[in-house]
């Protein structure tokens, strides 16, 4: 192949149109993280920490806020810097299995991560995966390069978008090492790459009186479905599940054939100690970390997101297996990659069932469960910019992507989940709507009637996750 980048990035592109373009926001906290953004850009200032980013990483909400300030779109500023990051992702990768394995090594790696399920998502809704992995890779590339600063900061700065990057500091501060041999080199790498989290800890201290307060919270979250987890299947299912999780996860996220020739190809390059070993001690040592928390101490419940990092520099390494192949064979391979993104929008798009909601978050276009998205356009076409509704709650959070597909003010709303100041909106503003979601804690959706604190609401509109109900009008009296 004469161009093998550009053929990539073209694929990367022609994958995301669509998503770009149709998808819903939802996984990866996407929606959150919009609406944080959007606050902020009404007036921006310095991040009081997790009282004003809660889990989430302040650099991704600061980037997304200054487009919305820019473009005036929260959907359109958020998508176009995902979009942005997940190409430059599948440019750096290129370039770092180029620079490692060789040409036809940064090809297929590019190839996979262009047509990965999960990359595609992320790059295509407000998540922060594209981005996180993009300034990961240019650190990375600008490492192996010996461009330290430079490298430094952009780590960093993916420790500012999502905290997982905070691990990546001491492990490419030994990569520099093993590299260089210069010793003071790799502590200066580390001093710089760490600045940007301890400049961070200390805005939580300030705010919050705990420097780690995001860490906790996002503990005391996997804790939570990790026990769920535990109850649900039991110790030993449990265990097994963490054990499996991440190379399971990671043959879908890179496609089930590159998937499997990545981590063949990672696991020789590293026995073997071949050019590039130490990308697959960067891939997989954290995944091995969480591993163990999940499997030993069942106190983190591991998600697809999470392998992404991994999936991609395991990538740098599918070529050699595909080497093995003939013409047909390669194609093949090259067609099941293809077919996966496509297999997994099939299965959940405008679906409901367990198979839907397996495939939904790995999904290359960003869905919904059926009715949410409907529910949510009734809302704004059919309320009055004066009517207040009342939102169930919702165990699967669809409550969150319900009020932001329907893209209504935020003071229109009485959010169950909202619980600093339900009872204060509620004291406000009589709701003149009210919406009950599938499992919500307000009750049965499927009623054709309900009352909520002395107020009547009739049903006006079934969906298959939800009912938007409006206030019943007064009964007749008899004269």
């Amino acid at each position: 192949m004469k161009r093998p980048l550009p053929v990539a990035l073209v694929i990367a592109l022609a994958a995301r149109a669509l998503p770009v373009l149709f998808g819903y926001e939802h996984y990866g906290d996407a929606p959150v993280r919009i609406e944080l953004a959007q606050r902020w850009a009404q007036a921006p200032h310095l991040w009081h920490g997790y009282l004003e980013t809660y889990q989430y990483g302040p650099l991704h909400l600061t980037l997304v806020g200054g487009l919305v300030r820019l473009l005036g779109d929260r959907v359109v500023a958020a998508r176009l810097l995902s979009l942005a990051s997940g190409l430059v992702g599948v440019w750096l990768l290129y370039r770092v299995a180029e620079r490692e394995r060789g040409r036809e090594a940064g090809f297929w790696a590019a190839f996979g991560l262009a047509l990965s399920p999960l990359h595609i998502q992320a790059s295509a809704t407000g998540a922060s995966e594209a981005l996180f992995l993009a300034l990961l890779l240019g650190a990375l590339l600008l490492a192996l390069r010996e461009k330290a600063l430079l490298s430094a900061v952009l780590l960093g700065a993916a420790g500012l978008v999502r905290y997982d990057g905070w691990m990546y500091v001491p492990l490419f501060g030994a990569l520099l090492l093993v590299r260089t041999r210069d010793v003071p080199r790799a502590l200066g790498y580390c001093a710089v790459a760490a600045a940007p989290a301890l400049f961070w800890l200390w805005v939580n201290t300030r705010w919050t009186g705990d420097p780690v307060a995001p860490l906790h919270h996002i503990d005391r979250d996997h804790a939570m479905l990790a026990r769920m987890a535990l109850d649900s299947s039991g110790p030993v299912r449990a265990r097994l599940e963490g054990l499996l999780y991440w190379p399971a996860a990671v043959c879908i996220v890179a496609t089930p054939v590159l998937g499997l020739f990545a981590l063949w190809g990672s696991a020789r390059a590293a026995w073997r100690r071949e050019t590039g070993w130490e990308l697959v001690a960067i891939a997989w040592l954290p995944a091995a970390w969480f591993t163990f928390r999940a499997a030993a101490l069942l106190d983190f419940r591991p998600m697809a997101r999470f392998t992404l990092v991994a999936a991609a520099l395991s990538l740098v390494f599918a070529h050699d297996a595909m080497a093995l192949l003939r013409g047909p064979l390669r194609a093949l391979s090259a067609a099941a990659a293809a077919a996966t993104p496509l297999v997994l929008a099939a299965l959940c798009w405008n679906r409901t069932g367990a198979a839907a909601e397996w495939a939904r978050p790995l999904a290359p276009i960003g869905s919904l469960p059926p009715g949410i998205a409907e529910a949510a356009h009734w809302l704004a076409a059919n309320t009055a910019p004066s009517d207040p509704i009342l939102l169930d709650g919702s165990p699967y959070y669809l409550d969150i992507t319900l009020a932001f597909a329907a893209s209504l003010p935020e003071e229109r709303w009485i959010r169950v989940s909202w619980k600093e100041d339900f009872e204060e909106r509620l004291a406000r503003h009589t709701p003149a709507f009210a919406v009950l979601i599938v499992r919500g804690p307000l009750g049965d959706f499927t009623r054709d009637r309900f009352d909520f604190r002395g107020l009547r609401f009739c049903a006006a509109q079934r969906y298959t996750s939800a009912t938007v109900y409006r206030s019943c009008p007064p009964s007749p009296t008899s004269p």
